[in-house]
């Protein structure tokens, strides 16, 4: 590779992986790859062979029509006849397709003329069975095809790009996970609020929300508790107890439609709600449950669960043991073999301290009996 552009590869090195954690920078990328290999266009995406679905598709310099095109064609397009290929291979559109039968495509009339483009130089950066990530750059007729210098160049980045595609798709993976967590938090009956040490709500799920506009508290990640200075300092109160290491506390507060709603802080043990998508800058030190006095079984499961570090799953399981007359109705209703229930129950039992069902339903029921207690 010539010396001058050596300078010129390493800042695009570091901006592929800046790209990484912000990917509005992935178009800049895109932009200097197709300079630095004298191109005019430049995309990269990811997606799921069997569903045929992009998850990702960033361009660089493409016209943004051309991304709901790209989508279209996706069976279609002749040049994803590349993807056979494996991980790393380069390949030349037009030994996929010579650029005289293209030209008789409506992949072509649609997408590549209206953009001026004709040759294309393809590598998959990541290949598995269920997916692929894959570069495309591209450049005119006139440009002519992509030559030993384009390859060595791309080459040399090939690397890098691989190693931030997996970045990439593991970030994507923690998101979904995280999705997912959520989503079974919000599933809940019970309100479920996490703190910092400054008392700042950390995490709110959807049912913890509609309680507090029930109280008109207002709950904002990021934020302290506010609203009728009454209920506030109560809670607050609870929350400084607990983040001295007491025991937190219980209390009632009246609801517009003349019911009651119990409000529980504890201190959190273990890691159940340390989550970067529910808080991205602090470790919840509190959590404060939040629900209906006559639905004190959800919330001590709850509560038994920010307790002893129980993972939103294995909260799940525990709600279910104690709604069921068994194991097997319950891995039945959850949708699982009895053997795996059995793995889920024996590390829950571990967590809690219990020898087994019995125990575990003992304790959920001295925890409900505490939501019960008026300070």
């Amino acid at each position: 590779m010539p010396t001058d552009l050596e300078p010129r590869r390493d800042a695009l090195v570091g901006l592929i992986y800046d790209a990484v954690l912000d990917g509005s920078l992935w178009s800049a990328a895109l932009e200097g790859i197709a300079d630095i290999t004298h191109s005019s266009a430049a995309l990269i995406h990811g997606y799921r062979v069997d569903r045929e679905l992009y998850t990702f598709h960033d361009l660089g310099r493409i016209d943004p029509e051309c991304k709901r095109r790209h989508e279209l064609y996706h069976v279609m397009n002749p040049w994803m006849r590349s993807s056979r290929y494996p991980a790393g291979q380069m390949v030349h559109s037009d030994d996929l397709i010579e650029l005289s039968q293209l030209k008789r495509t409506a992949f072509y009339d649609d997408v590549l003329r209206p953009q001026n483009l004709a040759h294309g130089l393809i590598v998959n950066v990541v290949s598995r069975p269920e997916f692929r990530v894959s570069l495309n750059i591209e450049r005119s007729e006139k440009r002519g095809p992509f030559g030993e210098r384009d390859t060595a160049i791309l080459g040399s980045l090939l690397p890098h790009l691989r190693r931030a595609s997996e970045l990439r798709l593991h970030m994507l993976d923690y998101s979904e996970a995280a999705r997912v967590e959520r989503d079974a938090l919000d599933a809940l009956s019970t309100g479920i609020i996490t703190f910092d040490s400054g008392q700042r709500v950390l995490f709110a799920n959807a049912a913890a929300r509609t309680r507090g506009e029930e109280l008109s508290l207002r709950v904002n990640a990021g934020s302290a508790l506010s609203g009728p200075l009454g209920v506030v300092n109560g809670i607050r109160a609870l929350l400084a107890n607990a983040l001295r290491g007491g025991a937190g506390g219980t209390c009632r507060l009246p609801q517009p439609n003349g019911g009651k709603t119990g409000i529980t802080v504890t201190s959190v043990r273990g890691r159940a709600f340390d989550h970067p998508s529910h808080h991205r800058t602090a470790s919840p030190a509190a959590i404060a449950l939040l629900v209906d006095i006559s639905s004190h079984g959800e919330a001590a499961n709850a509560l038994l669960a920010a307790r002893h570090g129980l993972t939103a799953a294995e909260l799940r399981v525990v709600t279910m043991l104690t709604r069921s007359d068994g194991m097997r109705t319950a891995a039945a209703r959850l949708g699982i073999s009895s053997n795996t229930l059995k793995s889920h129950t024996k590390r829950i039992y571990a967590k809690i301290g219990v020898r087994g069902h019995a125990e575990l339903l003992q304790s959920i029921a001295q925890l409900a009996q505490t939501l019960d207690t008026p300070m």
